[in-house]
């Protein structure tokens, strides 16, 4: 990007933190994988880590509202997602109000082995969009919150020969 280049569009969707969004959440992430020239199976991947990363907001911080911060501030739950495709790959930051995860902030089971051997059956959406993007990271804002940003990368085409 140039200094006179002005900077890459950013998208933002604000929703209700439910289920029947998903559907429209996972349309629009793909769309714009597949527009920024993303392979279809990095798309998928894009796709499902932002699903599993929805998925587990709608449930885990805000399951149970009463534990909610939001909920005990008088604010309205909201699930916001932002979209910021750049030359080099797509940013995504998934923003809401809600509880941040446990202890390990979202690390989830570090195999597959350990999801199946747990009596919970938790911690295999972490596992995925940890796998399935190139960075993950959980920020906590004073006061704002809680943010979960990931990144995957634009691979340079591969030479089949």
């Amino acid at each position: 990007m140039t200094p006179s280049s002005p900077p890459p569009p950013v998208l933002d969707l604000v929703c209700p933190p439910q289920t029947v969004m998903l559907h429209l959440i996972r349309n629009v992430v793909a769309s714009v994988s597949r527009t920024m020239g993303f392979s279809p199976e990095d798309t998928s991947l894009i796709e499902i880590s932002v699903d599993e990363a929805c998925t587990n907001v709608i449930r885990h911080a805000y399951g149970d509202l009463t534990r909610n911060a939001a909920a005990t501030a008088g604010e309205e739950p909201i699930l916001r997602v932002t979209l910021q495709p750049a030359p080099e790959g797509l940013a995504i930051s998934i923003h809401y109000s809600g509880s941040p995860p446990p202890n390990n902030h979202g690390r989830g089971v570090s195999s597959i082995e350990e999801y199946l051997s747990r009596s919970d059956r938790h911690g295999l959406g972490s596992y995925i969009i940890n796998h399935f993007m190139d960075e993950v990271a959980y920020k906590t804002p004073q006061g704002r919150g809680t943010i979960l940003s990931m990144v995957k990368y634009l691979q340079p085409p591969r030479n089949v020969q």
